[in-house]
């Protein structure tokens, strides 16, 4: 399902629905509007070990945030949603 990109410059949060599937990071990025960036932090993990804050970061681990993506997960352990801020 193609994807429009979103308008992220207000800074809210938003959720966009896509098909079940493998996305490449690529993908993901484009799909999600992630400025250029060289660094990303993953945090906050689940007891399952799902990572449920991803940072991006420009400028080094120091840097500047350009995204950050709110994971969340079912009591088994998929990923049901992601928001981007």
């Amino acid at each position: 399902m193609p994807v429009s990109k979103p308008d992220y410059s207000s800074g809210a949060s938003t959720t966009t629905n896509l098909d079940v599937g493998t996305y490449s990071i690529t993908q993901v990025a484009e799909g999600l509007s992630i400025p250029k960036y060289d660094h990303v932090f993953l945090s906050n993990y689940t007891a399952g070990g799902n990572p449920q804050l991803i940072v991006y970061r420009s400028g080094g681990s120091s840097g500047v945030i350009v995204a950050q993506l709110a994971l969340t997960y079912d009591g088994s352990g998929n990923l049901t949603s992601v928001a981007r801020t």
